[in-house]
């Protein structure tokens, strides 16, 4: 998962754009799902949809570096590919500004065909206002999708009531990531912990054996990161058995589990001190990077980037357990506008399913790191091999059988700040867990109730 979130005022106000034009984006949505135009009289085939004129698309996308150039090449080939299709990629910023962009687009009748949407927030809040189509009718109808060789973890992920608006794409989760030289050097093997209380063992090891770097503004060495990011700190709470919330958006985060989560990794700071508290998680891989970190967890999305630009060997693992072991799902998938003619959401479903068949699946996860969204990707012989090669890569898809659905109070706009923010105050500031949880329970009792309503 990508790093970019948005600030509680960004949120709120997304959220509330929304909200205010919601009653124009339903009306404007019931009637455009009748729209007839080009391929209007088209019904879907062996292959899927084809239309009789050419129907044009506009993509809205986010991600930068390779996972522009990947995009790209994807809608090129795409294009290349149909003369009956034609895709306009445009880039629209990180996914906080792109979702502002959307909301005015929406709010002014002119909004993208497909849109590239955060699974765990930006896309259940789209959705639940009715901007977002949903896909059951095309996933049902369309044999040529090969609809059941998507992850169901990804698939579930993409469901919001019961309805699905989201297909798979730029899909991650947490992984845990060390630096094999570290572990050969203070005489550890290259495997990573499995369990919480291995990982707090190991890291005392590395601790002791002197082989970190010292970082300028902490004398003392510690051997991992503690990061008050919610999407990490949610497969902890999993593992000891907690949750920040039930499906209905009722808290769960001062249940004796989640606060057991929460003193444990407090724990690895303050009386183990084999942890240093991060407010980031891009602070704490800069110091990995640096060698002043043995063991980092971070998005399966950043596995070529840490791989590349790391002087020594990487190791990547499952997240460790405690209870159980679960992941969340992150990244983002894609999406179609429910306001646009009946053609172009036809071709936009004609475009999705293309850039997320096996083999391109295969080819965007080996250009970037994220993970492939479809179960078979690992029949492919080719794809077989490249795992073989980059156990690394092998880890994020062996991980996909974990993935659930993150809680529902995520999606809740102003959240997971209000988490972060509570978290810091343990791991940064030595407040105690337990009255900590008890506040964060409020405070996101009184979120969710604008929800509920």
């Amino acid at each position: 998962m990508t790093s970019t979130k948005l600030s509680w005022k960004t949120r709120r106000n997304v959220l509330g754009a929304v909200t205010a034009a919601g009653g124009a984006l339903l009306v404007t949505a019931c009637g455009a799902g009748t729209q007839q135009g080009a391929g209007s009289d088209t019904a879907v085939g062996v292959n899927g949809f084809s239309f009789k004129q050419p129907v044009a698309v506009q993509y809205w996308k986010s991600l930068e570096g390779p996972r522009h150039d990947a995009q790209v090449k994807l809608t090129d080939d795409f294009n290349a590919k149909r003369s009956d299709v034609k895709v306009a990629l445009e880039h629209v910023g990180a996914y906080a500004l792109a979702a502002e962009k959307l909301t005015a687009a929406l709010a002014a009748n002119t909004p993208p065909d497909v849109r590239l949407l955060t699974v765990d927030q930006h896309m259940p809040a789209f959705a639940r206002q009715g901007a977002l189509l949903p896909l059951d009718e095309f996933a049902k109808s369309d044999k040529s999708a090969q609809f059941d060789k998507y992850a169901p973890g990804f698939i579930k992920n993409g469901t919001v009531a019961g309805k699905l608006y989201q297909i798979p794409f730029a899909r991650s989760t947490p992984l845990l990531y060390f630096n094999k030289d570290h572990f050969k050097a203070a005489g550890l093997p290259e495997t990573a912990p499995s369990t919480w209380d291995q990982l707090v063992e190991v890291g005392q090891k590395l601790t002791r054996a002197g082989v970190l770097q010292p970082a300028s503004d902490e004398p003392r060495t510690r051997a991992m990161s503690a990061v008050s990011y919610w999407w990490s700190f949610q497969s902890m709470l999993w593992a000891f058995g907690g949750k920040y919330s039930d499906d209905k958006f009722n808290p769960a985060v001062a249940q004796a589990e989640s606060v057991q989560a929460l003193e444990f990794l407090s724990d690895t700071v303050k009386r183990h001190q084999v942890a240093r508290a991060y407010k980031t998680a891009g602070a704490a891989q800069t110091a990995f990077l640096q060698g002043q970190l043995s063991i980092e967890i971070q998005s399966t999305a950043n596995l070529t980037q840490i791989m590349q630009g790391a002087p020594f060997r990487v190791g990547a693992a499952f997240l460790p357990m405690k209870k159980e072991r679960a992941v969340p799902g992150g990244g983002a998938g894609l999406t179609i506008i429910n306001s646009i003619p009946r053609e172009k959401k036809e071709a936009g479903w004609e475009f999705m399913k293309f850039v997320t068949t096996t083999p391109n699946t295969i080819y965007f996860s080996q250009q970037t790191g994220y993970m492939v969204v479809r179960t078979d990707a690992g029949d492919q012989p080719e794809y077989k091999k490249y795992l073989a090669d980059n156990p690394n890569a092998k880890v994020t898809f062996d991980q996909m059988q974990y993935v659930r659905t993150q809680d529902s109070i995520v999606e809740v706009p102003q959240v997971t700040p209000a988490i972060e923010a509570q978290m810091w105050q343990v791991l940064g500031e030595d407040k105690a867990s337990r009255p900590v949880m008890e506040e964060l329970a409020r405070q996101l009792t009184n979120l969710a109730a604008n929800v509920k309503k």
